[in-house]
């Protein structure tokens, strides 16, 4: 979605684009997106400078980095910027959302904030199952445990 600021009408512009993870260029190893990139974008014109509206919508599938669990959600950005009208006459709505997608990717991906992770001793996902190994002391829980059964 190339835009020339010469052409946007007094009222401004209204744009929608959908576009695959794969044609923007925004594909991680750890991030599938699992529906194609929904971009509404919002254009207009104010005096020297140009204020774009966009909303970003997808969902994306992840493996949770506490407890490993394959996770989805839905992946919604609402990005407001403002460009000086005389620094360009070609704006690229799409690039500037491709930017926003990478930008706004989490330093780590987890299924729920508060989420328990795996034990470090018996590895059982602890939101799922409890284990003793706490309870137990040290490193030698997990043995203490496994005399148990």
């Amino acid at each position: 979605m190339k835009v020339n600021i010469n052409e946007i009408p007094p009222h401004g512009l209204e744009l929608e684009e959908i576009d695959s993870a794969k044609a923007l260029d925004i594909e991680r190893g750890d991030i599938e997106f699992i529906r194609d990139v929904r971009i509404k974008a919002g254009i207009k014109r104010e005096y020297d400078s140009i204020r774009i509206h966009l909303d970003i919508e997808s969902e994306i599938s992840f493996f949770c980095a506490r407890c490993l669990e394959d996770e989805s959600m839905p992946f919604s950005e609402h990005i407001d910027i403002i460009k000086d009208a005389k620094e360009e006459q070609i704006i690229d709505l799409t690039q500037i959302a491709r930017e926003e997608i990478i930008f706004a990717y989490p330093d780590r991906l987890l299924c729920k904030a508060d989420c328990k992770g795996l034990c470090q001793h018996c590895g059982r996902n602890r939101n799922l199952h409890t284990c003793r190994c706490e309870d137990n002391h040290g490193s030698l829980g997990i043995y203490i445990d496994r005399l148990d059964n």
